[in-house]
């Protein structure tokens, strides 16, 4: 994350905490997110489309007061193309305050919806904190997990020990 996306992520937190809108802030940013395709990022980036138009493009659209006023900030300094990473990083102060821990989990094959939440159900126990799993597939591992958290790697896949094993024996 940029320096520049952690500080407005920041503000509008900051902001919409002390006003009690997190709930609100947070859908409104993530439908805006969601609408932020191609042709919707051109306009906002065009230099030719000037800022009261495109202000004027925010305050025609029903968001609550607090995040339009935002946009129309990020829009006044610039800042359009740092959207994403800033939704990013408001995403992540949102979880910090929920207690929510992010466990990617790569395997072979995909996992099953109950395989998902038997993991969530250990790991939030054993971390007590909320934990969501992003199960990802990577079709190069033959058995077995790896599991990536707060920048730890937990690799228990058949090809790291095998890896291992080989690295072993040819010492």
């Amino acid at each position: 994350m940029s320096a520049v996306s952690e500080q407005y992520a920041v503000a509008l937190f900051e902001l919409a905490l002390e006003l009690d809108a997190l709930k609100t802030t947070r859908q409104a940013f993530d439908k805006f997110i969601e609408s932020y395709d191609a042709s919707t990022r051109t306009f906002f980036l065009h230099p030719n489309i000037t800022k009261p138009s495109k202000r004027e493009l925010i305050d025609s659209l029903k968001v609550p007061t607090l995040f339009g006023d935002f946009v129309k900030v990020v829009i006044d300094y610039n800042r359009m193309d740092r959207m994403g990473k800033i939704h990013e990083s408001f995403i992540k102060l949102m979880e910090e305050l929920d207690d929510v821990m992010r466990i990617r989990v790569h395997t072979g094959k995909p996992l099953s919806k109950e395989r998902v939440n038997e993991l969530e159900q250990v790991y939030s126990e054993k971390y007590h904190r909320n934990v969501i799993v992003e199960a990802v597939v990577d079709e190069t591992i033959v058995g077995g997990m790896k599991v990536e958290y707060n920048g730890m790697v937990l690799n228990d896949t058949v090809n790291y020990s095998l890896n291992k094993l080989k690295s072993r024996l040819t010492q």
